[in-house]
């Protein structure tokens, strides 16, 4: 059963990396699946609802019922609810895109965000990503506040330090990144230009728990267009930020309050 499972979650997770759908023999190819067994899953969660054919090409692609699930869950958390307002403000004042992350075990997961920008150019992205930690300002926040064989074991793991998709400015050695990770250490909050996103700008704060030994609980940005956010520009938000951090810091007591209430049957 476990490898059934297995092979389900390996081959929904190729599904995610192709929005315009992606033959069988490339999905067995990729997942390293037999043609009769990845058939034979990828016809339950057709059932399911979880993944769909193209009829004109017979492509496989995913419906948007596992980003419901997620937006259920988070929803249903309440937390990111009460943050909501900070991240209002942020938006309000910056103008531009704010983004919350917060820690999940051992990613960092995009749970909220406010946008602001009326007019030009405006940066979107959706909630639910994982994030790319050595190019985001908030995987940068949270990076810095490791020690540096930890650093490296972090980005190691999500195997993207060359990946030629990320921007023109990414990091792409072990050395350039302790030295990031330092300099974000030093100065308190993290930069990233033309680094996820060619054109993207983003500057961030970690957000940690209050008392004697501080513990990281995730980060805040504030993201725009490179060509609107130049580096003082930038600088000029951490304040802001850092006041939206402390503030957020200051409502995680509250969480274990902020569970909504399910239906009945799952109250009982």
């Amino acid at each position: 059963m476990s490898a059934i499972i297995d092979r389900a979650l390996v081959l929904l997770e190729r599904l995610s990396l192709a929005t315009h759908g992606v033959a069988l023999a490339d999905i067995c190819r990729d997942c390293e699946i037999a043609k009769g067994t990845a058939h034979r899953l990828l016809a339950h969660l057709i059932k399911r609802g979880y993944v769909r054919q193209c009829v004109d090409d017979g492509l496989y692609m995913l419906t948007l019922q596992l980003p419901l699930l997620s937006a259920h869950y988070v929803q249903g958390q309440g937390f990111p609810d009460i943050c909501q307002p900070q991240l209002d403000r942020l938006a309000e004042l910056s103008g531009e895109l704010v983004r919350l992350a917060w820690l999940d075990e051992n990613r960092l997961v995009f749970i909220a965000e406010a946008q602001r920008a009326a007019r030009g150019l405006r940066y979107d992205a959706n909630l639910g990503q994982v994030a790319t930690l050595h190019v985001t300002a908030v995987g940068k926040s949270w990076l810095s506040t490791m020690p540096p064989e930890e650093v490296v074991k972090r980005v190691r793991e999500q195997g993207r330090l060359l990946d030629p998709k990320l921007g023109s400015r990414a990091i792409k050695s072990e050395k350039e990144l302790l030295t990031e990770v330092a300099r974000t250490r030093r100065r308190g909050y993290a930069l990233a230009v033309d680094e996820g996103e060619v054109g993207a700008a983003a500057v961030g704060v970690s957000i940690m728990t209050h008392g004697s030994a501080p513990a990281f609980l995730g980060a805040l940005a504030i993201i725009g267009p490179a060509a609107r956010l130049q580096r003082a520009c930038l600088v000029e938000f951490v304040p802001a930020l850092r006041a939206a951090a402390d503030a957020i810091a200051e409502l995680w007591p509250l969480r274990s309050f902020c569970r909504k209430a399910g239906p009945a049957s799952m109250r009982q």
